[in-house]
C-alpha cells in the first residue's frame, strides 16, 4: 500500500497536490480495510476430501469436473444426475461421460420409481422429453393424484390461481413462464396470494416442487433440446396438479 501511495503522490500534477493527503494516517484508515487484510484459517472448502457428493451432475462442464477431482484425490464420489434435465444436451452415456472426465471405476444405478410427480402429470411429461431424448430415463410414478392435467387459454390464469387459493388454504403454487408474471395484474394481489404463489422462469424452477404448477405458453420456452428439457422440468415440479395454459 505504501508503494501505491508514493506513486500517486509522485505523479500528482494537481495544483493543490491533493494526493499528499494520502500520507495522513486518518486518510489511510479510510482507504485501507484492516479487516479485509486479515487472513483467516485455511479454506475448508478447498479439500482434500475423502468423499464428495455431486448433485445435478448433468450440468457440469469438463472444467468443473476437474475442480471436483482435484479436491477428491480418492476418486470416491456419489454422483446424482438426470440426462433428461440437461439443458444443453447430454449425448453421451453416463459411463462414457464420467470416463472421459477421469473416472475409470463407475457403477451405475438408474432411478426407476418417481415418488414426487403423480402419474397423470408424467403421462404428459414423458412424450415431451422423449421427443428430444428418446433414450431418456423416465421413472414410473408410484401414485396417482386423481386430477387430470388441465389445458386452458392463457387468459384463464387468474381464474386458475384464484380457484386454487380458495380451495386450498395450505400449499404452494408456481407460475412458470419465460417472463415473470405480475400476480397483481391477474387479479390476485399480494394479500390474495398470501405469499403462497411464486412466479419463476423454467430454468429457476429446477430442483423445486409445488402442489400446483401452472405452465404459461410452454411453446415459448424454446426449441430443440433446451426447450424440451425446460418444458419437462417445469411439468415435473408438480406434486399434485398441473395446468398448461396456451395462447392462441
Amino acid at each position: 500500500m505504501a508503494d501505491v501511495v508514493d506513486h500517486l503522490v509522485a505523479n500528482d500534477d494537481s495544483e493543490m497536490k491533493v494526493m499528499s493527503m494520502l500520507r495522513v494516517s486518518d486518510a489511510q484508515s479510510v482507504i485501507v480495510d484492516e479487516d479485509a487484510l486479515r487472513t483467516g484459517g485455511p479454506d475448508e472448502l478447498a479439500g482434500p476430501f475423502a468423499h464428495v457428493v455431486v448433485d445435478e451432475a448433468q450440468e457440469l462442464t469438463d472444467a468443473e469436473w476437474q475442480m471436483i477431482l482435484l479436491r477428491c484425490p480418492s476418486r470416491s464420489l456419489t454422483i446424482v444426475g438426470d440426462r433428461a434435465q440437461a439443458r444443453h444436451g447430454f449425448a453421451e452415456s453416463w459411463h462414457d461421460r464420467l470416463e472421459r472426465v477421469g473416472l475409470d471405476r463407475v457403477g451405475l444405478a438408474s432411478l426407476s420409481i418417481n415418488y414426487r410427480t403423480p402419474a397423470e402429470v408424467m403421462a404428459e411429461a414423458e412424450p415431451v422429453i422423449r421427443a428430444a431424448l428418446p433414450d431418456a430415463n423416465v421413472p414410473v410414478s408410484v401414485r396417482s393424484s386423481g386430477v387430470a392435467v388441465e389445458h386452458a387459454p392463457v387468459g384463464d390464469l387468474g381464474r386458475v390461481l384464484g380457484t386454487w387459493l380458495a380451495e386450498h388454504p395450505e400449499g404452494t403454487a408456481c407460475v412458470i413462464a419465460v417472463e415473470p408474471v405480475d400476480l397483481g395484474e391477474v387479479g390476485l394481489g399480494v394479500a390474495g396470494a398470501s405469499g403462497r404463489i411464486r412466479s419463476l422462469s423454467p430454468e429457476l424452477s429446477k430442483g423445486l416442487e409445488f402442489d400446483l404448477v401452472v405452465l404459461v405458453d410452454p411453446a415459448s420456452y424454446g426449441d430443440g433440446v433446451e426447450g424440451a428439457v425446460d418444458r419437462y422440468v417445469a411439468m415435473t415440479r408438480a406434486t399434485q396438479r398441473l395446468v398448461v395454459l396456451t395462447s392462441g
